[in-house]
């Protein structure tokens, strides 16, 4: 295999595995991530909803990414969601090294909007 090759599959599984992962947590456990809820969304709708929809929407960019189905598009939403996140978190509590973490997801998001490699996607 080209090594373009192998740095795209790393990549996506890489960013896929966090988004599948987190989505499969938040919807297994929501009480765990209420905290992390913005204040202005909690008080429009229930926490728990928002997380079990903010799960599902992760797992949907996650295996988006990971089976190539929309790559770009699910990469762009992953894109998205991470700037939602970040800037969330950035608001609510400053800046911290899950900010960091979160940057780095969100750096590799938008290298695969802009990977034209089209190796092992069911969907260009």
């Amino acid at each position: 295999m080209e090594n373009d090759k192998i740095r795209h599959v790393l990549l996506r599984i890489g960013v896929a595995l966090i988004f599948v992962s987190f989505g499969i947590w938040e919807i297994v456990q929501p009480s765990y991530w209420i905290a992390f809820v913005p204040k202005p969304i909690a008080q429009m709708v229930s926490p728990s909803l928002f997380i079990n929809l903010h799960g599902l929407l992760l797992l949907i960019i996650g295996l988006g990414i990971l089976t190539g189905t929309y790559l770009r598009i699910s990469a762009m939403l992953a894109v998205l969601v991470m700037i939602s996140i970040i800037a969330s978190l950035w608001y609510e509590s400053g800046f911290s090294d899950i900010i960091i973490r979160d940057m780095v997801v969100l750096i590799a998001a938008l290298a695969l909007v802009f990977d034209d490699t089209n190796y092992l996607r069911l969907r260009k």
